[in-house]
């Protein structure tokens, strides 16, 4: 009888490892209900959310008036927004995500935005739970690893089309994961299809969603050429092939390509200019929960290691690639999340499933009834917020001033900061082409963001030559060094101040 190909052999040698495999985690489920430490992470990870979506940032208040410009126009193709970039081309890849937001908002106003966008994010930790106790990880380890995968995402967690990709990342990686047991194709599989299509309508990070795919089937093709077994080999060519064609699937076609080659023009610009899109640092901490994270994972792997298990190779493989991703900024740390501790708890489990905390039952059920009585209140305290409250980061009175400045001459152009140029666009709807900068960073030349960035830090002899053009300012106290620098500006005067913001106006501009 011919060898049989190693997969096909570890397939009839899975029965009675995944055997043994149930019974040790039936033991551990024994004391401690994996039901009631899944609702323990679901209602950690609303609680955790409450704390983020309190208040709207610049992204936020951007995918509110995009939906809306959506909704009443249709589906942008030239920029009408700004006056840096205005008639440049528009490619808005995160159309969907921004109508979403927006119906949000007509029907529930701010409290709903931040419920949606805290119920996609759970659920992204929701399916990474389910998927480490699918590959048998033990309940209370499956918390752990979880709730570290938390903690990396925790400053990454505001309201913004980002949250769209958290449930889409985890969805990805089961369906890749489950795929990788088996000889051949599963059907089930291009579930992750429809998956992709709406990540390429909600946020840039299909790239890495679509990239996972295709290289993992090129994996498959590989492995399958090396056993001589070519049936597989037409179905993962065309799986790979409907990935990268996934990404195209946009009101833009193909048009969508010039969206990405824009944001990679502009990164080095961005990498200079802004914290989160620089590397991650050990010396910021809202990089240390990452860096915790690649320790411990790496200590996981070699306990696991010493113990004779071996880490799943596909796993591995995406999650080494996850923490590339995460070293070049560090707005890529919350992929590394998903993948780094699902990578860490799997091959634990592998080594040692049962030895492992068991905890009562009783004490599940009471932790979980306990942030679960939490989240509730979470949630009550969003649904009540009155709208100041997702408003408090902006200088509210500041941005109304300066657009009632700007009514008295249609000809006025306002200059906004990162903390009021957006939250005015949103507020202010009449202000559309006549704010300098928004939160499309990808609209601006690499000059220009580095002459804005110049503006907000005060930064070189010429830091207020972005003002040129433009009758009056507004800034938020956030930027204490260029509030200061502006109230003391020849050539201008103040006309507003207050412990949030400052406004200032040309002399005799009208």
């Amino acid at each position: 009888m011919p060898d049989q190909p190693d997969e096909v052999a570890g397939l009839e040698r899975r029965p009675a490892e995944l055997g043994q495999e149930l019974s040790r985690v039936g033991d551990v489920r024994q004391g401690s209900p994996f039901m009631a430490w899944l609702l323990v992470i679901v209602a950690l990870g609303f609680v955790v959310n409450v704390l983020s979506d309190r208040h709207l940032y610049s992204d936020s208040f951007y995918d509110l008036y995009s939906g809306r410009y959506i909704l009443r126009h249709g589906i942008p193709h030239w920029n009408v927004v700004t006056v840096m970039s205005h008639g440049a081309p528009w490619i808005d890849q995160q159309w969907l995500a921004q109508v979403l937001y927006y119906g949000a908002w007509a029907v529930g106003g701010y409290p709903a935005v931040a419920v949606l966008s805290a119920l996609l994010v759970t659920s992204g930790f929701a399916v990474l739970a389910l998927l480490m106790l699918r590959r048998g990880v033990p309940p209370t380890r499956m918390v752990a690893w979880t709730a570290a995968a938390m903690i990396v995402c925790s400053g990454n967690m505001v309201i913004r089309a980002q949250s769209f990709a958290y449930p889409l990342i985890t969805l990805t990686l089961w369906l890749i994961l489950a795929d990788s047991r088996v000889p051949r194709l599963r059907a089930r599989t291009w579930l992750v299809v429809p998956v992709l299509v709406i990540w390429a309508n909600t946020h840039g990070s299909v790239l890495v969603g679509a990239a996972f795919v295709g290289l993992y089937a090129g994996y498959r093709i590989v492995a399958a050429l090396l056993r001589r077994d070519r049936r597989p080999v037409p179905g993962y060519l065309a799986l790979g092939a409907v990935a990268a064609v996934s990404v195209l699937c946009t009101p833009y076609g193909t048009g969508v390509i010039r969206y990405y080659a824009r944001v990679k023009d502009v990164t080095p610009a961005l990498t200079r200019d802004i914290q989160e899109w620089s590397p991650p640092n050990p010396l910021n901490p809202v990089s240390w929960g990452f860096f915790a994270l690649v320790v411990a994972t790496a200590i996981a792997v070699m306990v696991a290691w010493r113990r004779g298990a071996r880490p799943d190779p596909v796993l591995a493989a995406a999650a080494l690639a996850l923490l590339g991703l995460a070293l070049t900024a560090a707005r890529n740390q919350v992929w590394f999340g998903f993948g780094g501790s699902l990578l860490a708890a799997d091959t634990l489990a592998r080594s040692s499933a049962g030895r492992v905390p068991v905890l009562s039952r009783a004490f599940g059920w009471v932790t979980a009834g306990v942030l679960a009585t939490a989240a509730l209140a979470g949630l009550g305290v969003l649904a009540t917020a009155p709208d100041r409250q997702f408003e408090s980061l902006v200088p509210r009175r500041a941005v109304d001033t300066a657009a009632a400045l700007a009514a008295r001459d249609p000809a006025a152009r306002v200059l906004g900061d990162d903390w009021s140029g957006s939250p005015m666009l949103w507020l202010h709807p009449a202000m559309f082409g006549r704010v300098g900068f928004d939160a499309r960073l990808e609209q601006y030349s690499p000059a220009q963001i580095d002459a804005y960035a110049d503006f907000l830090g005060v930064d070189g002899r010429a830091w207020q030559r972005i003002m040129h053009g433009y009758d009056i300012v507004v800034v938020s106290r956030q930027h204490r060094l260029l509030a200061s620098a502006l109230a003391r500006l020849p050539g201008w005067r103040v006309v507003y101040s207050d412990r949030d913001g400052l406004v200032i106006e040309r002399a005799g501009w009208l």
